[in-house]
């Protein structure tokens, strides 16, 4: 049944003539470029506890979604079944959940959730943006329902049991400890448990496992630099929000520019620089926490000094 839709959606496609296809890719990429750095907008610029609500979610969804990856094995739909044709270049990992629903659901169902009460046209706008990411990513043959919906409950869990935990500030030290106990199994799991070895016709592997636990070593970094970077800022920085103004935006802004150079543009020379001391994946990890540090106790120190409000 999933892949007779999968195929339902291709057809459309072809018979519109891919019109909606530019717009799925762009809004594909936008959920995992763009839209990771809102988090970190919304923690400096307008509520510092928000902020760590959505950034703490986002990167605890993304671990848990990569394990589950990894402990599922799923192959993409076009390598269930040829007659699926994605509408952009085949991804060589692992399907299940939809790594591209987690990151919408955490970022977009943590506004909705912020917003609810205020902006309830707003919320409901975040929820809208959930669904139509999951329609992208079945809509351009890359993940079937079940992926999705997955993702879906990945975040919304992760979602609540943050939730919770915000709730009871009391037991942040304990959080913390348990943060950094899951850290530790997760990335020792993925790097030592076995993976499937189905070759395509041409002999190379469908999916290389190896290449691929990168993304749990980074969102494990992640979640370690934020821990790092919230023990430093609450004893020594104790930064306030610096207000939706045009000096904390333009603040906020030349912050978020700096975080986008140090998460994307310069990874790969930051792995590259740091494999021949601790590998790949030990490089991976550390630039995960630096890029969540930064984040968390940096960038607020500048705001700090040059957004003071009364």
């Amino acid at each position: 049944m999933d892949i007779e839709y999968l195929l339902l959606l291709q057809n459309f496609r072809e018979a519109t003539g891919n019109v909606l296809t530019p717009f799925m890719i762009w809004l594909s990429d936008f959920t995992h470029g763009g839209l990771l750095l809102v988090p970190v907008f919304v923690y400096w610029c307008i509520s510092k506890r928000g902020g760590m609500f959505l950034m703490l979610s986002t990167a605890i969804s993304n671990f848990l979604g990569e394990i589950l990856k990894m402990t599922f094995c799923v192959y993409r739909p076009f390598v269930k079944d040829a007659r699926v044709i994605p509408a952009v270049h085949k991804p060589s990992s692992y399907s299940f959940p939809s790594g591209h629903t987690v990151t919408a659901a955490s970022i977009f169902g943590g506004l909705a959730v912020l917003s609810r009460k205020k902006y309830a046209w707003f919320s409901c706008l975040c929820v809208a943006m959930i669904l139509l990411v999951m329609f992208a990513r079945n809509y351009l043959g890359v993940h079937t329902p079940q992926d999705v919906i997955a993702g879906l409950v990945v975040s919304v869990a992760v979602l609540c049991a943050v939730s919770v935990m915000m709730l009871h500030h009391e037991r942040e030290n304990l959080f913390m400890l348990l943060g950094i106990v899951a850290v530790i199994a997760g990335v020792a799991y993925v790097s030592l448990k076995s993976y499937p070895m189905d070759a395509d016709a041409n002999g190379k592997l469908i999916v290389n496992a190896a290449g691929k636990i990168d993304d749990i070593y980074l969102f494990g970094g992640t979640i370690a630099g934020m821990i790092a970077g919230r023990l430093i800022e609450r004893r020594y920085v104790r930064f306030r929000e610096s207000g939706f103004n045009v000096r904390g935006v333009i603040v906020s802004c030349i912050g978020l520019w700096l975080y986008y150079a140090l998460y994307f543009t310069v990874r790969n020379d930051i792995i590259s620089f740091l494999t021949p001391i601790i590998t790949e994946w030990g490089g991976t990890f550390t630039h995960g926490f630096v890029s969540a540090f930064f984040a968390v106790a940096v960038w607020p120190i500048v705001i700090k000094l040059t957004c003071r409000r009364d």
